[in-house]
């Protein structure tokens, strides 16, 4: 269910799930702007790397910004595969000898980045390997953005959750912060899934 960045999608579902995400606590942004300031570009902070290398948000599915083996890995999606700054140069011949299963997405944490597409084939990947008592490493450069919309899309997919229920979900275990575009594709994957149609 691949959705394109300009499909329907309920701008109050957005800023729900991106205040909620601004205002989380434990959210280690920076301190807010006065009261009254005039909004600028850089009012808004992401929050600080998460303290752990690696969160278990979900059940078997694991976020962070490096690669584990230590705690039974045994399927990992690289949502940032490539040579170019802010991507993890690994493939699938990487993990070979470790014997984990490889799943790469090329993505950029840019808001222009369509990952819509790579929806759909992660949530499958994922739930195979859960399906077979698997553990499944998400990660990116930070495993704030990237990866989060990665499991984000995955509970919404495969476990039946809205996207606010999915981002509390994860946000319990780690802080994330995926980037608006990001939102945007997410809240039009939570229209098509779970809002009525205006026909």
């Amino acid at each position: 269910m691949a959705a394109k960045i300009t499909e329907p999608y309920n701008q109050a579902t957005f800023a729900r799930v991106r205040e909620y995400l601004l205002n989380a606590s434990g959210n280690d942004t920076q301190p807010k702007a006065p009261v009254g300031a005039r909004p600028t570009f850089f009012m808004f902070m992401a929050p600080a790397n998460p303290k752990d290398d690696y969160n278990e948000v979900y059940p078997g599915i694991f976020i962070g910004n490096e690669e584990l083996k230590k705690v039974g890995i045994t399927h990992l999606v690289n949502c940032a595969q490539g040579v170019k700054f802010n991507q993890i140069n690994t493939d699938a011949t990487f993990y070979k000898d470790a014997g984990i299963e490889y799943f790469g997405i090329k993505a950029n944490d840019v808001s222009t980045y369509n990952m819509a597409p790579n929806f759909d084939k992660s949530a499958e990947f994922i739930e195979k390997a859960l399906a077979n008592n698997g553990k499944v490493f998400v990660h990116c450069h930070q495993g704030i953005s990237r990866s989060a919309t990665i499991v984000l899309a995955f509970l919404m997919l495969k476990r039946k959750m809205t996207l606010m229920e999915a981002v509390k979900t994860v946000r319990n275990k780690r802080p994330i912060f995926p980037n608006d575009g990001f939102i945007k594709q997410l809240s039009i994957l939570n229209y098509a899934l779970y809002e009525p149609k205006n026909l």
